[in-house]
């Protein structure tokens, strides 16, 4: 082959580019990197959170039509029509 590498260049690639460009975290950006997660992590609750409820809000919303649909399936139309002939003559 007539190129080579020299052993173990790559491993130290990162650290020698670093150190020629003079690269440094910021003391501010590490303390703040947790907070930031933790901010994020409120957030997606929170979200979540607001899912769940719409969730369970459409839910009962189904289930009272369904009770209503229900109710009025089991009622005989014949004795209604009765009931308003009998309650218009007294």
């Amino acid at each position: 082959m007539p190129f080579s590498v020299p052993e173990n260049y790559f491993n130290q690639f990162a650290l020698q580019i670093e150190g020629q460009i003079g690269y440094k975290s910021s003391k501010i950006r590490e303390m703040i990197r947790p907070w930031m997660y933790m901010a994020a992590m409120f957030v997606g609750i929170l979200i979540m959170g607001q899912v769940f409820y719409n969730v369970n809000q459409n839910k009962a919303a189904r289930n009272a039509e369904n009770y209503e649909s229900y109710v009025l399936s089991q009622v005989d139309e014949t004795l209604v029509a009765d009931l308003y002939v009998n309650e218009s003559s007294k």
